[in-house]
């Protein structure tokens, strides 16, 4: 065997066993034949017998090995038959066993072990192998503190490895016997986990319908009330600007009489003192102009919620998504300007120059005022406690090509060749809230997980806008969020759409 340098250790008392042939042959053992030396170390080896232990002694330096006959006996061996010189032990180990033996015997030399002990196969003079429990000990040491010789043990525990084996083998056939009683058991629980889950399943499809319908007759309700709030509001803006030419004209009008006769009729006077005309004029103009201002506004709502509950009548078009964005936060306004109780939200848009998308507008509108929704609710959460903070709504967008994707995915409709010429739109909507715990992210696209109280939320809005992303637009919808810094949705899509014809025909049903 290959001894690598060994660790120091510090000597103990050695054991005074000679380097040869130490211990008498058994039948020289009778006490008239023995000295009290002799003695001692026959009444060893009578010990060494009694227990079933066979001797072995090693000298480190010049590898020569005692056995004792004991130790031979155990194999099936003779006193001549095997050499007293380290490689004899080494034949003699099952080749697989052998690595292992070096090991451990590195390890308790460097001092990693307090006693060398391993488990082995040694062959036998039969031929067969036997199971050898093989423990040692060094016990002399040079003056550097190195180790020189070496003594121990070996015990045939092949008895008690076959019957190791055997209970081994019986609890196998016990658990298979378990095993099969249980197996109608486990069918049956199965059955029902899956009843179970076919159930749950219909469930959750039966109120994302009644939730898709509730959003397309909203939708359709919203662009109704639009088109009756538009007519009347346009009529009123389209004569706010003559109205406020003709007050300018009364006005001047006013003003030159006011110049050519200074001097008006008692009546004219006293009517001139009570109504204050200077400020009439001055804030009759204001008043009209904040008429003007007014209805613009109330335009944009409605052009902002006829953009936002379009249907399209489930057809796919190219359209601006800028657009629908802009919608969106033009009708969360009044959640994000500043409040008695709280700091307004900013809202820092980062456009990129993007194609039109050939998308579902109505759908894509809901999702992003899903994620825009539960943006503000962070922030607003986070204002409640921290009045020092500034809330802010990051929005990004860019078009990138398709092997920068955000989310590393194979895409089974990739092709080399047109690898060049795909495009992907990447969406980025960041809040600087709370930020989201871990275990809370895995679980946010789940059907009906929220952590809002009762009844401010039902756990569907981040569902159904992966649903819209994934399966209607087979993009991606992934999120990145860290405590204490915010959260980001990030939305990645294809510029062209894939239609149900080039889905089928991939499809691998």
């Amino acid at each position: 065997m290959h001894i690598e340098e060994p660790a120091t250790h510090k000597p103990e008392a050695p054991l005074s066993v000679p380097d040869s042939q130490s211990f008498p042959e058994s039948k020289d053992l009778s006490p008239e034949n023995l000295d009290p030396c002799q003695c001692s170390q026959a009444a060893l080896q009578m010990a060494l017998i009694a227990s079933g232990l066979g001797l072995w002694d090693w000298n480190l330096i010049t590898n020569k090995t005692y056995y004792d006959p004991q130790w031979k006996g155990i194999l099936g061996y003779g006193l001549d038959e095997i050499a007293h010189e380290h490689k004899s032990f080494e034949r003699l180990v099952h080749p697989q066993d052998l690595p292992r033996i070096r090991q451990v015997l590195h390890d308790y030399l460097q001092g990693c072990t307090p006693v060398f002990e391993v488990e082995l196969q040694m062959l036998t003079k039969s031929g067969e192998w036997k199971w050898i429990l093989a423990c040692g000990k060094v016990f002399q040491w040079d003056e550097s503190g190195k180790p020189v010789r070496m003594a121990g043990t070996h015990k045939d525990i092949s008895q008690d490895k076959a019957i190791a084996t055997q209970q081994y083998q019986l609890l196998e056939q016990l658990q298979r016997e378990i095993a099969q009683h249980q197996s109608t058991e486990n069918q049956v629980k199965e059955k029902s986990q899956q009843l179970e889950t076919t159930l749950k399943e219909l469930k959750y499809t039966q109120r994302q319908l009644l939730q898709n319908q509730k959003m397309a007759n909203l939708g359709q309700l919203v662009a109704d009330m639009a088109n009756e709030i538009n007519n009347p509001v346009s009529f009123i803006y389209g004569n706010l600007h003559p109205a406020s030419q003709y007050a300018e004209d009364l006005i001047r009008i006013i003003e030159l009489y006011q110049h050519y006769y200074p001097k008006p009729t008692p009546v004219i006077a006293l009517h001139l003192q009570c109504l204050d005309l200077s400020f009439v004029k001055t804030d009759f103009l204001k008043l009209l102009w904040s008429m003007r201002a007014g209805s613009e506004r109330v335009k944009e709502i409605v052009f902002a919620l006829r953009n936002f509950s379009t249907s399209d009548e489930g057809q796919m078009k190219k359209v601006n998504l800028h657009e629908g964005l802009d919608s969106v936060l033009r009708i969360l306004q009044h959640r994000l300007k500043e409040k008695p109780d709280r700091a307004g939200i900013e809202v820092i848009k980062e456009f990129g120059e993007l194609p039109l998308i050939e998308c579902y507008a109505g759908d894509l509108n809901q999702v992003f005022m899903n994620i825009l929704t539960n943006a503000i609710d962070a922030l607003e959460e986070r204002m409640k406690y921290d009045y020092s903070f500034t809330p802010k709504i990051f929005i990004h967008t860019e078009i990138v090509r398709s092997h920068l994707s955000l989310v590393n995915s194979n895409d089974i409709w990739s092709n080399n060749k047109q690898i060049g010429k795909k495009h992907k739109v990447i969406i980025r909507i960041f809040d600087n809230g709370q930020g989201i715990l871990p275990h809370i992210q895995r679980q946010m696209f789940e059907p009906f997980f929220t952590t809002k109280p009762v009844g401010k939320g039902k756990g569907l809005g981040l569902s159904i806008s992966r649903e819209i992303i994934v399966e209607k637009h087979q993009g991606k919808i992934k999120c990145n969020s860290k405590l204490g810094q915010g959260t980001e949705l990030i939305i990645e899509m294809n510029t062209t759409a894939r239609h149900y014809a080039a889905i089928r025909k991939h499809a691998s049903f």
